[in-house]
């Protein structure tokens, strides 16, 4: 015949009670513990990982849009027949940091590019219209379709 678990149990508290009360300990501080993680209590406000912004040197997506502004119209000046450019980079989320532990490695991912406009006063021409639009979709690595190139009226 099999042991009842209860007979089993108490057994267990007759012939070891120091044991009993250890395993009850441990275990009501196992249960405490996790119930406190649930209800948010398993990190302090205002201790998570330092922001993109401070990780990146801007504070927020509109630095680092006007960051990339500057990098691209400096880029597409540099292309011969350009003209005089203006460039609005627009942002669906801004570099992101990834800890993969609280010491251990970091990596910091490049922002999303949503869509780039580029005014350029030499765009009226199309060899440069499509110089600007391909360099521009090489340097932030975006499709076509996300890049705006206008002439300069």
């Amino acid at each position: 015949m099999k042991p009842n678990w209860r007979t089993s149990l108490a057994t267990l508290w007759q012939d070891d009670r120091s044991t009993m009360w250890r395993l009850m300990v441990v275990g009501a501080l196992g249960i405490a513990l996790v119930a406190w993680g649930s209800w948010g209590g398993g990190a302090a406000k205002g201790t998570e990982p330092p922001s993109t912004a401070a990780v990146a040197g801007g504070s927020g997506l509109g630095a680092q849009e006007a960051r990339l502004d500057r990098v691209v119209a400096g880029v597409v000046a540099a292309i011969p027949g350009s003209g005089a450019v203006h460039v609005a980079v627009s942002l669906a989320a801004g570099s992101e940091t990834e800890f993969a532990s609280h010491r251990t490695s970091q990596r910091v991912l490049a922002p999303q590019v949503q869509g780039v406009v580029v005014v350029a006063s030499g765009a009226s021409s199309p060899a440069v219209r499509q110089e600007i639009t391909t360099a521009v979709e090489t340097l932030l690595q975006v499709s076509a379709y996300q890049v705006l190139v206008l002439p300069d009226l």
